[in-house]
């Protein structure tokens, strides 16, 4: 077609045609700026509101840090950021540890704070199991309806309800609370600035307002909440929830794995030396001796021809010798020395010089006094009634009876010019044990005295008794075994219990008291001192705890105040059980309560067939009898000849209801010791 138009026509088009092309790549050519500014302008933009959506959701600047927009007094305390071990990249959730705080919930927050947005179901899998979750629920009754006749009724929870909340309406929350509405904590953490660091922070955060700083009566001074007064009190506290397992699983986790680290070195190595070390030994070829290669004292007949008793004795008889004197009591230490004294021989190349027949291990001393004494007294006895005549032996039994008599009077009238005094160190207000603790032999006891006691070991032989005069002595964790003249004595002690005292009038700091009590109570304990005295210093130092609020150090000295009590050591046992009662009541704490019940219920389930369930309202000091039938169907022990009955008509039938009660005892109520709790 288009070899038919003229050539005119043809030139016409493709000039037409160049110029158009031109025009498009000059248009191109100042289309490419214009759409990088337009680019531009708009990733700015995007980037700008970006950056401002992040920060007033987060309230911080991504990637660089924090953005106050009020002043600290105004919004509280910033809250320091803790490690913890979910917030790793790889991290999860402690299960347990989402256990024990739901426990802390029940336990103490639910009082006044609700789950509403929580249901049953959120609990299984992630802290409880389906049955557990199910009984948890059980025990709240729900209102449905209506049934078959239109009316409402209650009935136990499911799985799918919500959790109850503890006011029936915000009103009564007020009323309750002095005017403040607690909050809901099912979304507590996401909707709090700062996360799980805030409400850490918040709930351990609790201090004396500064000066200047005025505060109504009824709030109290939290640097991190907003506006630095909040209407909750302090609720939480060290020891005030008994946990069902142990709060160290990230301990545990770190001491796995340092085990497998130190395992797999210690593979590593034995691997080694077994492969280059022990087969070059276990293939080498060991030519053999002849006599005259032997040590001559070894050889038979080297040895000059005397008596058995004068020669030297073989290293193997003597050995066997001394193992033979063992007992029971001296049995490690005599095979230490004993190894001890062939090692040293060993080094000083005198073993095949040694006269082992005058060689005697010092732990076998008194062990064989008394064999000897023993084997020599019945030798004696044997002897005398065979060799004498009845008038002989009887006159020699008179003698010794009045021997006897006379020893017995000499120790009597040393007792009483000794008087009551009594040693802080044990076994040293025996005389007897004091003679044993030196390594000097009783010669006034009777023979068979020692012999009966061969078996016991003598603890107080490893008493440590300090000897250093320092008055003041920081507090340092012992790492290796304690050395006397690090320990203070006994006197030493005393005076350093009274220049803290004095101390404290002067209003000295309490943390280097506190450092120097628990020196002192080392020092105590290091040389097994329990006396008045330890329990003077323990209930002082749980007194000057409780005025600081030093509450990890008053409930280590009230534990071993009880552990010191029910030796029946003296002290003020009811000023601190009443310091104990306080503070169960003030964390609403029926644990140890519900303890002794359970306990007392085991002994009566034991001693009786039937009990009234009135009986057990008055004897375990229920409130109603409600409250009682509802502790015994709590602990699987509801077990009633009458069920249908009133409760003041109810019988316990004790012999199905024994065997729950003490599974429920070693599930429930088992004790286990928190070191470190959150």
């Amino acid at each position: 077609m288009l070899s038919r138009l003229p050539v005119g026509s043809l030139k016409n088009v493709g000039a037409s045609f160049a110029g158009a092309r031109s025009r498009a790549f000059s248009g191109m050519r100042v289309a490419p700026p214009l759409a990088s500014r337009a680019t531009l302008a708009s990733a700015t933009v995007l980037a700008v509101g970006s950056v401002a959506w992040y920060t007033n959701l987060y309230g911080t600047l991504p990637f660089i840090g924090e953005v106050h927009a009020n002043s600290p007094a105004e919004e509280g305390l910033h809250s320091p950021q803790y490690p913890w071990s979910h917030s790793g990249l790889l991290d999860s959730f402690d299960h347990a540890s989402i256990r024990r705080g739901y426990q802390v919930y029940r336990e103490v927050c639910a009082a006044c704070h609700s789950l509403d947005r929580t249901a049953w179901r959120n609990l299984v899998g992630v802290s409880h199991t389906v049955d557990e979750v199910k009984a948890m629920a059980e025990e709240v009754e729900y209102e449905d309806g209506p049934n078959d006749q239109g009316e409402m009724f209650q009935r136990p929870g499911k799985l799918s309800d919500y959790m109850p909340p503890p006011y029936p309406n915000e009103e009564a929350a007020r009323a309750s609370n002095s005017g403040a509405l607690p909050p809901d904590l099912s979304l507590i953490v996401k909707a709090r600035h700062g996360g799980a660091d805030y409400i850490f922070a918040l709930l351990t955060g609790y201090r004396d307002p500064p000066a200047g700083f005025e505060i109504r009566d009824d709030m109290n001074y939290n640097p991190y909440f907003p506006g630095n007064a909040i209407a909750m009190a302090r609720v939480l506290f060290d020891g005030l929830v008994e946990y069902d397992d142990e709060p160290e699983h990230d301990e545990r986790k770190k001491a796995g794995l340092k085990a497998v680290i130190i395992f797999s070195a210690l593979t590593a190595v034995s691997l080694y030396v077994k492969r280059f070390k022990w087969s070059v030994i276990k293939s080498r070829k060991i030519p053999p001796m002849s006599s005259e290669s032997w040590p001559p004292p070894l050889k038979y007949g080297s040895v000059s021809p005397r008596p058995p008793h004068g020669s030297l004795y073989r290293r193997r008889d003597w050995v066997a010798k001394c193992l033979g004197q063992m007992t029971d009591s001296n049995r490690a230490e005599a095979q230490a020395e004993l190894r001890q004294v062939i090692a040293d021989s060993f080094v000083n190349k005198t073993l095949w010089t040694t006269d082992w027949a005058g060689v005697q291990l010092k732990s076998h001393d008194g062990a064989t006094v008394s064999n000897k004494k023993t084997k020599k007294a019945t030798i004696f006895k044997t002897a005398g009634e065979s060799a004498l005549d009845p008038q002989d032996l009887a006159a020699l039994n008179r003698r010794a009876a009045r021997f006897q008599r006379e020893h017995d009077i000499e120790r009597q009238k040393n007792a009483r010019n000794m008087g009551d005094h009594r040693s802080p160190y044990p076994g040293y207000g025996n005389p007897h044990l004091f003679k044993e603790h030196l390594g000097t032999p009783d010669t006034d006891e009777p023979e068979s005295n020692h012999a009966c006691f061969l078996n016991v070991p003598n603890w107080d032989r490893f008493t440590i008794v300090g000897t250093s005069q320092e008055i003041f002595k920081d507090y340092l964790r012992l790492t290796s075994e304690p050395k006397p003249e690090q320990i203070r004595p006994y006197p030493v002690l005393q005076q350093t219990l009274d220049q803290l005292k004095k101390r404290w009038r002067e209003k000295v700091s309490y943390s280097w008291i506190c450092s120097q009590f628990k020196s002192l109570r080392q020092d105590l304990t290091v040389q097994r001192i329990k006396n008045e005295f330890t329990v003077t210093v323990y209930e002082i130092h749980a007194r000057m705890a409780l005025e600081v609020g030093d509450m990890v150090e008053y409930n280590q000295c009230q534990a071993m105040l009880r552990n010191l009590y029910e030796l029946g050591i003296p002290g003020k046992v009811e000023e601190f059980t009443a310091y104990r009662i306080l503070m169960l009541l003030h964390g609403r704490n029926r644990s140890e309560l519900n303890l002794e019940r359970i306990r007392a219920l085991m002994v009566m389930t034991k001693a009786y067939k039937t009990i009234s369930l009135s009986f057990i309202q008055n004897e375990l000091a229920f409130d109603t009898l409600a409250v009682a039938r509802e502790f015994l169907m709590d602990h699987r022990a509801g077990f009633f000849q009458n069920p249908n009955s009133p409760d003041m008509e109810k019988i316990l039938d004790c012999k199905p209801a024994g065997a729950p009660l003490a599974q429920v005892f070693e599930e429930k109520y088992r004790k286990v010791q928190i070191k470190g709790a959150v």
